[in-house]
């Protein structure tokens, strides 16, 4: 765990700080931003364009992310104590779901603002989107975010206790978890084996990237990689949450298996479309 990558003293005073999951999200864009550059080269779309295309998303995404996040977790957060604590996206605290949510508010916007063909461009995006997720995911890893469930199996990962100059204990986010619960004392060194489920979804949304890829080499058709990357996506994550610290919200399951419902669905609909009406 590396919450910041870079740490030091400023020439003028005060110091700099380089986050890692702040970090892995640009490196994860513009990874997403070069390879989504490369595949419009290929169609009709321009690459200008897509450049728009995509900035759009980056602000629309981190917003709401942001936005989801703080309303799932206001109490928690102590937002409404400390307001200014909702600016601090350096330290975590994006929702997917709502980044998702948002960014696609901000392809719709400018995909129709272009006059782009919308099934093709939105493809494209899905074909790339995964690699970008999984970018994020090791950030949440290095944060110490999103962990998962204690277990005894071989992939267990325990996360450090982290002090203050003043040796208060600040972290680690499953550390301070296991403390509250009576798990572990204040004396310990590290938090209780738990899933690394920061690293399940970045491996998961590797693979979903490869067969996008595949797919798109194969059949040369964008569009249905929406559908695809709604069932594939929607199946891993659901099953991630399993293994995930979360709170259930409805029949035992967590906000995120709840969404994951409909998107599969929505997203076999969508195949469906895609082979029997388009074609």
């Amino acid at each position: 765990m590396h919450p910041h990558l870079v740490r030091f003293t400023a020439p003028w005073g005060g110091e700099i700080t380089i986050a890692s999951y702040g970090f892995m999200i640009m490196v994860g864009f513009l990874i997403c931003l070069y390879t989504l550059q490369r595949r419009a080269e290929k169609t009709d779309i321009s690459r200008d364009a897509m450049f728009n295309v995509a900035i759009a998303m980056l602000l629309f995404g981190v917003f709401g992310a942001r936005l989801f996040h703080i309303i799932q977790f206001w109490e928690e957060g102590g937002f409404a104590e400390n307001p200014l604590r909702m600016l601090r996206v350096d330290r975590g605290g994006l929702v997917f779901y709502g980044g998702l949510a948002g960014g696609l508010a901000g392809a719709f916007i400018f995909i129709l603002k272009q006059d782009l063909p919308f099934g093709k461009t939105l493809g494209l995006i899905a074909s790339v989107g995964p690699i970008g997720h999984a970018f994020g995911r090791i950030g949440c890893f290095l944060n110490g975010c999103c962990y998962g469930r204690i277990t005894t199996s071989f992939t267990g990962m325990r996360f450090p206790r982290i002090l203050d100059s003043e040796q208060n204990i600040i972290g680690s986010p499953a550390f301070l978890d296991h403390l509250d619960a009576g798990l572990v004392q204040k004396t310990d060194l590290w938090s209780l084996p738990v899933h690394a489920t920061q690293l399940y979804e970045a491996g998961y949304n590797l693979l979903i990237f490869a067969l996008l890829t595949w797919w798109l080499s194969r059949h040369n058709r964008p569009s249905e990689l929406i559908g695809l990357y709604m069932i594939t996506y929607g199946m891993a994550r659901f099953l991630n949450e399993i293994f995930r610290v979360t709170e259930p919200f409805a029949a035992g399951l967590s906000i995120a298996q709840i969404i994951c419902i409909p998107l599969m669905i929505g997203g076999a609909a969508v195949l469906y479309y895609q082979k029997k009406v388009v074609q």
